[in-house]
């Protein structure tokens, strides 16, 4: 029997091993953002709540879609790629990636979408930051008041983000010789952002019970911090787009 397969195969596992092990550029680690002194840490609870704004708006699911429902037959799988900006200058983009944020970051949505009747319309699928581990998981659902007269991962190890983002769309299809459909829309979200930090360790190279050979941190202290909760973070998202659909049937 041929070794070569068990080669590969070992080659395989190295591969993926250090993929897993090699951390992203957007894999962020919290405890810069806690300052030790006296045997306590204090978090830079400000910089925690900018970081949860920019980070929620990045990972949130994007509106991408008319108003319209796809109808009680209708059925949609789609992957959609984002570009987003990100104030990387800033302290707590610098300190939580170590230097390695870009001004944008990209995301990829995928969702799978149903049409049901009256005018309904739910999915679910998941958004990745790429050059990082963060996958986050989302749901909706969308009702069509009018459809008109036209004949349906895993996330970051140092924090917990929900993200709710009521909103409403107006669209209109417009037909274009019998074989093009197209669909302006535009619409408006409002995005609530709710994060909340695990609890972080300032010093993990660090033995919490000091001893004559370990001298942090400091006898009756703790590195041991967690950041207040940020509250709910609002952010408007106007949005408007196109839809182009070309069929010919035979």
């Amino acid at each position: 029997m041929s070794r070569r397969p068990l080669h590969l195969l070992a080659l395989a596992g190295v591969a993926l091993w250090s993929a897993e092990a090699h951390a992203g550029k957007y894999d962020l680690d919290l405890t810069p953002l806690g300052s030790q002194s006296g045997g306590t840490v204090t978090p830079d609870n400000q910089a925690f709540r900018s970081l949860s704004s920019e980070l929620g708006t990045l990972v949130a699911p994007k509106p991408v879609d008319p108003a319209d429902s796809l109808g009680i037959s209708g059925f949609a799988i789609a992957a959609d790629f984002s570009i987003n900006t990100l104030s990387a200058d800033a302290s707590y983009w610098d300190l939580t990636t170590d230097g390695r944020a870009d001004k944008v970051a990209p995301t990829m949505q995928l969702y799978g979408r149903k049409g049901l009747w009256p005018g309904l319309e739910v999915g679910a699928g998941a958004t990745h930051v790429f050059d990082s581990r963060m996958w986050t998981l989302g749901g909706y659902a969308k009702i069509a008041l009018h459809e008109g007269f036209h004949h349906l991962p895993l996330g970051s190890k140092d924090l917990n983000m929900t993200t709710i983002s009521p909103g409403v769309t107006i669209s209109h299809v417009f037909g274009v010789g019998k074989t093009i459909n197209l669909t302006p829309y535009i619409g408006y979200e409002a995005l609530l952002i709710l994060s909340r930090s695990h609890v972080l360790d300032a010093t993990p190279e660090c033995d919490e019970y000091p001893d004559d050979y370990n001298e942090c941190p400091p006898a009756g202290g703790t590195s041991e911090f967690v950041f207040d909760q940020a509250g709910t973070i609002v952010r408007h998202r106007p949005h408007l787009g196109l839809r182009f659909i070309f069929s010919v049937m035979r």
